[in-house]
């Protein structure tokens, strides 16, 4: 009898969630951690990660269009760095927020917040 409502695009809502999670993958290390709750009126959906960390100077630059996070000379994962820009364009259009944190030695984190309904 808890039932939260959201209005969303199951398309574009779930292509910006895979894309969070396909970057796990990518760029995590062996441990992938998705969980899903709610919070005063908030669904909030956070993937974690334990593999490489995202600088400080990187978490304020990674939703921007064509920016690839800073790994030396080398790129093991080729890309364009649009996928970040597009999740957070997704999120933005459904109202809701995304930030990164990360902490060295441990992984990196992606909160997704959005406003529920009712």
């Amino acid at each position: 009898d808890n039932i939260m409502l959201y209005n969303a695009d199951p398309f574009y809502l779930e292509n910006a969630i895979s894309n969070l999670i396909d970057n796990a993958i990518k760029y995590g290390g062996d441990i992938i951690d998705v969980s899903c709750f709610n919070s005063e009126k908030l669904l909030i959906i956070e993937i974690k990660d334990n593999g490489n960390t995202i600088t400080k100077a990187d978490e304020n630059q990674i939703f921007e269009k064509f920016y690839r996070a800073h790994t030396g000379n080398v790129h093991n994962v080729k890309g364009f760095g649009l996928g970040l820009s597009y999740v957070k364009t997704m999120i933005d259009a459904h109202k809701g927020t995304i930030k990164a944190e990360s902490t060295p030695g441990k992984g990196s984190s992606f909160i997704v917040t959005m406003p529920v309904v009712g």
